[in-house]
This record gives structure tokens, sequence and C-alpha cells, in this order.
């Protein structure tokens, strides 16, 4: 998606409607208010395009976290009152992983359908992203009636 404020806006506001809607995956009331500040920060975080974009993969790891039913730093701990990027270091993919020499780089695990995908996900990689509603992927895989599994 382009990096307009507009379209930057629109990403912030759809990942701000998921993680309320999946609040509840969090199992402790002291986990889903620390979300709950956390996304009240980043709702202030627009005051320049680069601030927007930061904001983004904050507002993007911690729907993330809230999917996944645990929070993991930087949101186990409550949102700093300064900007976000003396933080940045903190995501996966931010500042310290980016400088990092390539041999101490941890190893990035590609998602289990592009493992398991005989193209490596080349196919899927492809293919265009709905900027709303969902993305289906069917396969249909004939076998030779004789064989037996």
């Amino acid at each position: 998606m382009g990096e307009t404020a507009e379209n930057l806006n629109y990403d912030c506001n759809y990942n701000m409607f998921l993680a309320k809607i999946m609040l509840s995956n969090l199992p402790t009331n002291e986990d889903r208010q620390k979300a709950i500040k956390w996304m009240k920060k980043l709702t202030n975080c627009n005051r320049s395009i680069e601030e927007m974009k930061l904001r983004n993969d904050f507002m993007y790891y911690l729907v993330v976290n809230i999917q996944q039913g645990e929070l993991q730093p930087p949101f186990t701990e409550n949102p700093p009152s300064s900007t976000l990027p003396n933080i940045a270091h903190l995501l996966p993919g931010g500042i310290a992983e980016a400088e990092a020499p390539d041999d101490e780089k941890p190893p990035t695990k590609q998602p289990m359908l592009y493992e398991k995908s005989p193209d490596g996900g080349a196919f899927l990689a492809a293919q265009p992203v709905p900027r709303c509603g969902a993305f289906c992927y069917l396969a249909v895989v004939a076998r030779d009636p004789k064989s037996r599994d």
C-alpha cells in the first residue's frame, strides 16, 4: 500500500479494529489493560509520515501478540511517554536486527504455508492481497486411483 497519510491511517484503523475484537484472547485483565494503553498511545502517533509508519509497525506486532494470546516485549510494559523511535529496536526486524552482522542475526522462520509449498511460497507471494476482506487459497490435488496410501 502507498505511503500517504490516508493509507497509513487506514492500515492503523484496520489493525486497531482487529486488536479490539481480539482483546479477549489475552488471558488476564492486566494484559488487556496494557494492550489498551498501547492502542491509546499509538492512536496519538501521527505527527509525520515516518512516525505513522513506525506506529503501524507497532500496531501490527500488537495485533499479532493479541492474536497469539500473549504479550511479548515491548508490550509487556506500559507504553513509553516518549516517542516510539526510542524503542523501535525492540520490534522484530527493528533497528538492532537490521544493523547486526548476518552471522549474528537470528534465523527467520517462514510461515508454514510457505515451508510446505512445493515452490517455497512463490505462487502465494505473487497473488494480490485485498485492501479489505479476506484472502483464500484452495489447492486440489489428484491422486492416482491405483495407489493406496
